[in-house]
């Protein structure tokens, strides 16, 4: 993670986490994230209709696309080359309780081009219809511009998987979309109380 609100989601969410692998959603409480809550969103991830779409998004999100992103698919903020990347990287966070950090290149509707991050942390308490993700996109820096010429394209840089030193999958983490392929994952180094794989996902 590269930047602070990165760093600031990911400290919340492994406070509330503790010894388990993931908070439960309704211990997040919006009143303390009040400083990066405008750049926080919540996925759904829809058992039945195989749909990874935005549960919710805060007003500086919604605002960088031009648009509100409450049921927007999220696969559709991608290139449509990145989508297989895109979905295995949130496949991770949910199927195994990965949290997870995209770096990317934001496009614009005028061609201007920005540094983001985005990082996704899973949450308990999914039902048998659907499992929730807490995310978060921060960008590199605030150009005049950013809020006015909406993003209208992402382009992934890396995908790249913070794994725990426990390896439990939870039932209300369970898969809910089809397994597309394998993958490789590089044996892990420590680094305090977590287990960081280099490299990111191989696709």
């Amino acid at each position: 993670m590269r930047h602070n609100n990165s760093k600031k989601i990911f400290t919340y969410w492994n406070n509330l986490k503790g010894n388990r692998i993931a908070p439960e959603r309704t211990e997040i409480e919006p009143s303390d994230i009040r400083d990066i809550l405008s750049d926080t969103f919540v996925l759904e991830v829809n058992h039945n209709y195989r749909t990874i779409s935005f549960r919710l998004a805060g007003t500086k999100l919604c605002s960088t696309y031009g648009r509100e992103l409450k049921s927007v698919g999220y696969l559709g903020l991608w290139d449509e080359a990145d989508n297989m990347k895109i979905f295995d990287g949130v496949k991770q966070v949910y199927e195994h309780a990965i949290p997870t950090v995209i770096a990317h290149i934001a496009e614009t509707q005028n061609k201007q081009f920005l540094e983001y991050e985005t990082i996704l942390l899973p949450l308990l308490n999914g039902t048998s219809e659907s499992v929730r993700i807490l995310g978060l996109t921060t960008a590199s820096k605030t150009p005049g511009w950013l809020g006015i010429d909406p993003v209208i394209n992402n382009r992934i840089k890396s995908v790249r998987p913070i794994a725990f030193e426990q390896s439990i999958t939870s039932p209300a983490l369970s898969p809910v979309l089809p397994v597309l392929q394998n993958q490789e994952v590089e044996i892990p180094k420590r680094v305090r109380h977590l287990t960081v794989i280099d490299g990111g996902l191989k696709i």
